[in-house]
């Protein structure tokens, strides 16, 4: 069994690893990477944070002050950015394989079960990093430079020292839990989702075990509760700028893209990001192994499921009722849930025939899934656009681009001597025109003013007076 468990996790980190890292430069750079790239650069610590509040409005720049410092050791190329997200999507698969042990851990201070080796929950466990591994919204988001790889990493991380926290204690457990906690959302503001299911998790938990009399089990997680209120009080001052830099950024328009999802979203988001023939197999499997696991591991199913659906449920409300957010990028970590149940619903079939059939059916219908994904053009030409610009931009006019953060990609594909002739808000001579499909009409005000189009490439127009 041993053997087993551990070959499948070494195939999940090799597999996973050669997805997240091959040929890094296959797409290229979008305007929203653009936006860290141009702020990771800048000069200075403070400038980066400067700047990554201006571009990035709701986030505090964590990632991109990382990003400085490995743009410092290997350059600024398209693959060496992207290269940190995918060593950060690459770090996650252990992290749910740590993550899924944990849950299925007996509680340390049960004496019959204190110390035993429980080989079917680290198989459980490999199997939940492999399908982690293979899934392409695991990979999507481990081959951008932006913030979102990093963010799953630290807050699985979290999740993994909150639930030993809860199941043993200890001090280290405790500030691991609030420190993670308060470093994921200075990485990105809606991390904050997870400490807020976990602290519903820990009301069930004080609710069931009583207070009077108090038991361990209610005293560890009174513990960690104050715990991740030290951490908040600690991260406060950080977490309200976040906040005020991300309702200034909503009330400017940063969210207009996003549309109120329908009622049966929170399905249909799982679906669109594992895939049409992936999903009924994972789905099909996570439902047995949650039914199953609701026996055998009743606490961590019951974790697992407010995990998985709680965050999505307060970005429902919160998208009803004030504006859309309910983005499967918000909610990555939920993801893993998924994949938790259905290894669970792997190891619970009866016979290691079904065992072995289902494993591989959803492990080839996914890497199915990216390997569509893949073969399709989903980027925008950016840098084939800003040369033909370039080539056609008089000595000392400037150009620029619409919307106007699309600016930046710009600037990134110039070469490093005519960056400067990329500005915001004046009227340049030429300008790159985000849209969807070549041939498709600019915008009409932009078009009355850009008459003449120099060259359209894919998902960009060319446009001078």
């Amino acid at each position: 069994m041993r053997r087993l468990w551990l070959a499948i996790l070494i195939l999940a980190v090799v597999a996973g690893a050669a997805l997240r890292c091959a040929d890094l430069s296959l797409n290229e750079m979008s305007a929203d990477e653009a936006a860290t790239w141009a702020a990771a650069v800048a000069p200075s610590v403070a400038q980066v944070i400067a700047l990554g509040e201006q571009l990035n409005p709701g986030k505090i720049a964590a990632h991109e002050v990382l990003l400085h410092g490995w743009i410092a050791m290997f350059g600024d190329g398209l693959e060496a950015l992207r290269s940190l997200s995918a060593l950060f999507g690459t770090i996650a698969i252990v992290l749910v394989f740590w993550v899924s042990r944990e849950l299925l851990a007996p509680p340390w201070d049960d004496a019959d079960a204190s110390g035993r080796e429980d080989g079917g929950a680290n198989l459980t466990a490999a199997i939940a990093a492999l399908l982690f591994a293979v899934n392409l919204i695991t990979i999507k988001y481990s081959r951008e430079l932006r913030m979102y790889s990093t963010m799953l990493a630290v807050t699985l991380a979290q999740i993994a020292l909150f639930l030993r926290a809860a199941r043993r204690g200890g001090f280290a457990n405790y500030a691991g839990a609030a420190v993670l906690a308060g470093a994921a959302v200075t990485v990105n503001f809606f991390a904050i989702l997870i400490p807020a299911a976990e602290g519903i998790w820990l009301l069930y938990v004080i609710t069931r075990a009583g207070l009077r009399p108090m038991t361990e089990e209610s005293r560890r997680a009174v513990r960690v509760a104050i715990a991740l209120v030290i951490g908040a009080v600690a991260f406060a001052p950080l977490i309200l700028i976040e906040l005020r830099n991300g309702s200034t950024g909503v009330s400017r328009g940063m969210l207009k893209w996003a549309e109120r999802p329908p009622l049966w979203e929170p399905v249909a988001l799982f679906n669109k990001a594992t895939g049409t023939f992936a999903f009924p197999v994972l789905a099909a499997l996570a439902v047995y192994g949650a039914v199953r696991g609701w026996r055998i591991a009743h606490d961590a199913v019951a974790f697992a499921l407010i995990w998985m659906w709680a965050p999505i449920a307060m970005l429902m409300i919160v998208s009803y009722a004030i504006t859309p957010v309910l983005v499967e990028r918000y909610v990555l970590s939920c993801f893993v849930p998924l994949f938790f149940f259905a290894a669970l619903g792997v190891c619970e079939l009866r016979s290691d025939r079904a065992r072995g059939f289902a494993l591989a059916a959803a492990v080839a219908l996914s890497i199915g899934h990216v390997y569509g994904f893949m073969r399709k053009p989903h980027d925008i030409q950016w840098r084939e656009a800003t040369a033909i610009a370039l080539e056609n931009l008089a000595p000392g006019a400037t150009l620029s681009a619409r919307p106007a953060y699309t600016v930046e990609v710009v600037r990134y594909y110039l070469p490093p001597a005519e960056r400067e002739r990329a500005q915001r808000g004046r009227a340049p001579a030429i300008v790159l025109v985000e849209q969807r499909g070549c041939g498709a009409a600019p915008h009409a005000a932009v078009n009355q003013e850009y008459p003449v189009t120099i060259a359209c490439r894919r998902g960009v127009a060319v446009l001078k007076r």
